[in-house]
């Protein structure tokens, strides 16, 4: 048996290396576009992640702003309340002194009515002068 060598033309060894190249350069490029194409999504996740923390910060700003209206309005509710109990409690004093008040000028147009002579009847007790 004979063996057949068999030879590869001339032109072969330089299209091959060439291809091997192109090959190569091809590799590097598609690499670089992935990393590209990673890199811009692990930036678009940290813009994400930031802008996420700006809300965060402004959410929680917003919230101690409220705590303290809300603290504001609370104190001014309190002395509102406690104006008002001492509002009513003057006002029902000044109720009573006014139907004394009332009760008595009765009595005395009642005293005149009957014409009774002076003196008048006696002052309430209780009722300032």
């Amino acid at each position: 048996m004979s063996e057949a060598v068999i030879q590869a033309p001339d032109w072969l060894m330089p299209v091959l290396a060439l291809i091997g190249v192109t090959l190569t350069a091809g590799g590097g490029v598609v690499g670089a576009l992935i990393a590209a194409k990673v890199q811009g999504r692990a930036t678009d996740a940290a813009k994400a992640q930031a802008e996420k923390s700006n809300e965060q910060q402004m959410i929680d700003q917003l919230q101690e702003e409220l705590a303290g209206y809300r603290g504001r309005a609370d104190d001014r509710m309190t002395a509102q309340d406690v104006r008002m109990t001492a509002l009513e409690a003057d006002n029902k004093e000044l109720r009573a002194q006014r139907d004394t008040y009332r009760d008595y000028a009765h009595v005395l147009r009642s005293h005149i009515y009957d014409q009774l002579p002076p003196p008048p009847p006696p002052w309430p007790d209780g009722a300032p002068r």
